[in-house]
């Protein structure tokens, strides 16, 4: 098997290589990175590195870097147990200014990057549910949405598609892009992702049509609601809609904060409410944490003790991370 790998490799094309490489790395069932600046490295050496991760423990994960003369380095950079999202920070901290290749991969996610960069040629899995899905023949539950949204984020970095739905070929966000496309972006993928029913414009009030929740799930243990903001600055926005991201963030707590009592009146109140925010302006994350905690302190005084019940927190996805 080994012969016919390297015979393979040695006369494919660069493509046939990186597809072949990953899915022999993904046989042998470890959290592996491997950073080389030439694939035929990988050849050369496949016995020694093929041992060597054989050897390794299963619950770290593990770097290997290759030169000519064989593995130059092995080191230990994280547990393997890690979630989708933190393994994709992991790596773009490590290996982003990297001139070379790197293949990773760990718990069904696999995939090459190329001097810094994902590369799109190969066809290899960003998220964890096509994968764990065909492994596990599951979902998420609702009480673990918040390493779905991770998850989510991680997929609006790294899908070329969602870049492609909001931003236009000059950079900017397109003028139609408004709250409730945006909703329908995390809708679908918590569709795809979260067990259960997941249903847009769920009303709140008997009596009030228009008190609508932009999402709701329900697995049958667990409900939540979920309302989705946006804030993006002029300069990145085709539209003509600005607002600020602190009164859109207080917009969305306020609003959380009448569907939770408009459901207790009901008999109907939910286990989680969130607040979601797409935003694109020039603050740093911490800014952005800051400005939360703040705008949560301000209205501290004035929210319910139904909000209370049910909040969990507020997140923030900021698009200028998809176009890296």
């Amino acid at each position: 098997m080994s012969g016919n790998f390297l015979d393979k490799a040695k006369n494919s094309s660069s493509l046939i290589s990186e597809q072949r490489i990953i899915e022999y790395l993904s046989k042998l069932d470890k959290a592996v990175i491997i950073s080389l600046d030439n694939l035929e490295f990988f050849s050369n050496h496949l016995v020694d590195i093929k041992i060597k991760i054989e050897r390794v423990a299963r619950s770290d994960i593990h770097h290997l870097k290759i030169d000519n003369n064989g593995i130059k380095l092995h080191e230990t950079i994280g547990k393997s147990s890690i979630n989708e999202a933190q393994l994709h920070n992991l790596v773009d901290g490590m290996f982003k200014d990297y001139s070379g290749y790197c293949f990773i991969v760990n718990a069904g996610i696999s995939y090459v990057m190329f001097n810094g960069v994902v590369d799109d040629k190969i066809n290899a899995s960003f998220m964890k549910r096509k994968t764990m899905q065909l492994l596990l023949g599951t979902k998420k539950n609702v009480c673990d949405l918040e390493e779905v949204f991770e998850n989510f984020f991680s997929a609006c970095k790294y899908h070329k598609e969602y870049k492609e739905y909001c931003f236009s070929s000059n950079g900017m966000i397109k003028a139609e892009i408004k709250e409730q496309q945006l909703r329908n972006l995390l809708m679908k993928y918590l569709d795809h992702n979260v067990k259960g029913e997941v249903q847009p414009e769920f009303c709140t009030d008997y009596y009030n049509d228009e008190e609508s929740v932009d999402i709701y799930l329900n697995d049958g243990t667990h409900r939540a609601i979920i309302e989705v903001k946006f804030a993006f600055k002029e300069s990145y926005y085709s539209g003509n809609t600005y607002y600020s991201f602190s009164t859109r963030i207080g917009d969305g707590m306020k609003q959380l904060d009448k569907y939770a009592l408009h459901l207790a009146d009901g008999r109907r109140q939910v286990d989680y409410g969130y607040v979601y925010m797409f935003y694109c302006n020039d603050m740093t994350a911490d800014t952005i944490r800051n400005k939360v905690n703040a705008k949560y302190k301000e209205l501290e005084k004035v929210l319910s003790a139904e909000f209370f019940s049910i909040y969990k927190c507020t997140l923030a996805n900021d698009l200028s991370c998809w176009c890296h």
